[in-house]
């Protein structure tokens, strides 16, 4: 499927690796994965992503929807670009985790 071709040409930053299988496509990060599911709707393509990530970013979905008879080149760039967006609210995250306060301990 030239979809996986078209999403390696979009050169995203910290990709471990991408599968496309069927209608699903994986993106694996350093620490975060993001599974995308292609539906065909009416005269819609909607993509489903599903992100979950190994730090403290709580795992989020969402949806896009894109004309029928978008191309997989297209599709490549709207999937990179929810990436690029993900990654930069995640930067936050991973430069200052959240901490966790500490108990006083009762004596």
């Amino acid at each position: 499927m030239p979809l996986a071709r078209y999403l390696a040409e979009e050169h995203l930053e910290g990709l471990v690796a991408c599968s496309c299988i069927g209608n699903e496509v994986s993106i694996d990060l350093a620490d975060t994965r993001i599974l995308v599911s292609l539906v065909d709707v009416a005269d819609m393509v909607r993509l489903n992503f599903d992100m979950v990530q190994d730090g403290p970013a709580k795992s989020r979905s969402w949806s896009r929807r894109l004309p029928v008879g978008t191309g997989p080149r297209e599709i490549a760039a709207r999937i990179a670009l929810d990436v690029r967006t993900l990654e930069r609210e995640l930067a936050p995250l991973r430069r200052r985790p959240p901490t966790v306060p500490e108990q006083r301990r009762r004596k």
